[in-house]
């Protein structure tokens, strides 16, 4: 079965929406501007926000775009407006507040079924019209929500402020109720945020980083993106060697997901798995485990998802009394498709001379390239077939800093082109600022294998190692007879414990 990821709404402090959730559970979306009247849907009734419900006055409420934010006023109502569970009306001591980021209104009380009372939910952010559902009939198994969730476990969200594991809506003896997992940005019932688990009643908004879920009892509906990408998603389980006795595990536990356009730098101890993972992750060295290109399972479709993948090694494999043009000409014939034309095959060389700075070489013999052109060739050698994914080992070695610099900087231009480029170097603060994410590997004591000890963005990798630099990253994993600090074993728990 296809595994579904979900990339949350966007959430920004410009534009803001009201989704206005009836009796009948259908939701309708307004985008809200300046001004917007809520009443009752009658003939006769000139609100631009018109619900059918009995419980809504003609003009029961208005929402008004103000210098501070936007604001909601009960236009003296006959039932009132609760806002996060405070009243608001001609019966309450206020009548106006101040609307924030996942606001929930609601006309009618929960504890008066008659009423049926209708619920509206305030966003910052563009409209979204993408609600999902996932029926609760039936269902007795927990519903997991994470950053690293199966299909059949729950629902998967693309969010760096979502948690691995996050959080889950369990079903128990008189209902169902929601449960934060120790996760670094929470859980919110009806805009409060919550500790441990909550029962959940009809018609509570919960909020998990930026994804809204609505429970209706018999199901949940929740708003975000259906990616049709390519993701690249990493699930090892285990990379081992050997057998009858004599197995090793080199790499365990490795997950995470990246996005076509990003960057990844890949640091790690000294035998902590780098080359290894990414061996494993190019499907040349097969682990135990799933490495999907968007609906593409890299093992079990290798002789076609190889074209997808670019790998340069360390060392420069290319003849030296070749001619840079005839190089690419010649790589670009073998792999590019065979139904390419000769133009489209000049028209991409171009473009790659262009895009890795080798037009002025163009006419020279590969022998006569510098160091940084020549690896600048190997790329491009690489590059010429346009693969999705982009793997690098080592390619600045050797290099002085500024040449190191601007290859990397023809690598972010690779990235920018919508690919996901993985990176190995071992002078990575020189070209920090270029790459998206880190991956950092690291050798446990116990297991002698290796495993994550951080990944995600380069800033948050300082403070999480406390150090101000990568190398400094690489001295807090790395043994004390290797110059390092030891703490490989503190750091791959406290990153399992944080991922939770």
């Amino acid at each position: 079965m296809k595994e579904t990821v979900y990339f949350p709404t966007t959430v920004s402090e410009g534009p803001a929406a009201l989704y206005v959730l009836e009796q009948d559970g259908s939701i309708h979306p307004y985008e809200l501007k300046d001004y917007a009247r809520i009443g009752r849907n009658t003939s006769s009734s000139t609100a631009d926000i018109r619900i059918s419900a009995g419980i809504v006055s003609r003009n029961h409420g208005e929402i008004v775009k103000m210098p501070v934010g936007y604001i909601y006023r009960d236009l003296g109502s006959l039932n009132g407006t609760y806002i996060n569970g405070v009243l608001y009306g001609k019966n309450a001591p206020m009548t106006a507040a101040k609307l924030k980021n996942g606001d929930v209104l609601r006309i009618g009380l929960l504890d008066q079924p008659e009423q049926q009372p209708i619920l509206l939910l305030f966003t910052q952010g563009e409209l979204q019209n993408n609600w999902h559902t996932e029926m609760l009939t039936d269902r007795t198994e927990d519903i997991v929500i994470g950053r690293e969730v199966s299909k059949k476990d729950g629902v998967r969200l693309q969010d760096e402020s979502i948690s691995r594991k996050h959080a889950s809506f369990c079903n128990y003896a008189n209902g169902w109720c929601v449960v934060d997992h120790n996760s670094t940005n929470g859980v919110y019932v009806n805009n409060t945020r919550i500790t441990g688990a909550v029962e959940l009643n009809r018609m509570d908004v919960i909020r998990i980083a930026n994804t809204t879920f609505l429970f209706l009892g018999d199901r949940l509906l929740f708003n975000a993106e259906e990616t049709g990408n390519n993701q690249l998603c990493i699930s090892i389980r285990e990379r081992s060697v050997g057998g009858f006795g004599r197995k090793k595990v080199l790499l365990q536990n490795i997950n995470l997901v990246l996005e076509p356009g990003e960057m990844m730098l890949i640091l790690g101890g000294s035998g902590a798995g780098k080359s290894t993972f990414m061996n494993a992750v190019m499907g040349y060295e097969k682990a135990k485990g799933e490495i999907r290109l968007g609906d593409n399972d890299i093992y079990k479709h290798f002789s076609r998802m190889k074209y997808q993948i670019g790998y340069v090694p360390q060392q420069d494999l290319m003849r030296e009394e070749d001619v840079v043009y005839d190089t690419l000409h010649n790589a670009a014939q073998m792999k590019m498709p065979s139904n390419t034309t000769e133009e489209e095959r000049a028209a991409r060389i171009e473009k790659v001379l262009e895009l890795l700075g080798l037009q002025r070489e163009k006419h020279s013999l590969v022998k006569k390239l510098s160091g940084g052109q020549k690896k600048r060739l190997s790329i491009a050698i690489e590059f010429i077939s346009d693969p999705s994914l982009f793997f690098l080992d080592e390619p600045d070695s050797g290099l002085d800093g500024i040449m190191a610099t601007s290859l990397m900087s023809n690598l972010r231009a690779i990235a920018n082109e919508g690919k996901i480029v993985m990176v190995i170097t071992h002078a990575p603060d020189r070209v920090a600022h270029l790459f998206d994410k880190v991956l950092v590997l690291a050798k446990h004591t116990k297991t002698n294998s290796g495993h994550m000890a951080y990944f995600g963005p380069i800033p948050e990798a300082k403070k999480f190692f406390e150090t101000d630099s990568l190398e400094g990253v690489v001295k807090r994993i790395n043994r004390p007879d290797e110059g390092g600090d030891g703490l490989s074993d503190h750091y791959i728990e406290k990153y399992a414990a944080m991922s939770r």
